[in-house]
């Protein structure tokens, strides 16, 4: 597989879990949809995208005080970094099923 398919997999395995939590969640659907409404693709991507990084920043931060800066650097890679590729993926979800919900 080229590093291009690797990456699609991996998109898509991420923006699967995300969504599983992020549906299966009363609160956090709702706020999704609110989001959705009269949003972009790129626009809902890059705002999913950009609080999703700062999760992981202040999950970092806090494995960095709590438990070790090592530990926080390998917290970091994995949660960081994700870019837009998997949002792109959720947002175009959301923004279906806001769509059907709105039917």
């Amino acid at each position: 597989m080229c590093d291009k398919d690797n990456r699609q997999v991996i998109a898509h395995q991420f923006a699967d879990e995300w969504l599983m939590v992020a549906m299966n969640d009363s609160s956090t659907y709702d706020d999704l949809m609110e989001k959705a409404i009269g949003a972009s693709p790129s626009s809902l991507a890059d705002e999913l995208s950009d609080e999703w990084e700062r999760l992981a920043q202040q999950v970092a931060d806090l494995v960095e005080e709590r438990i070790s800066p090592t530990a926080s650097l390998f917290i970091g890679q994995w949660l960081k970094g994700q870019g837009v590729l998997p949002f792109d993926l959720i947002a175009q979800e959301v923004l279906a099923k806001k769509a059907e919900v709105s039917k």
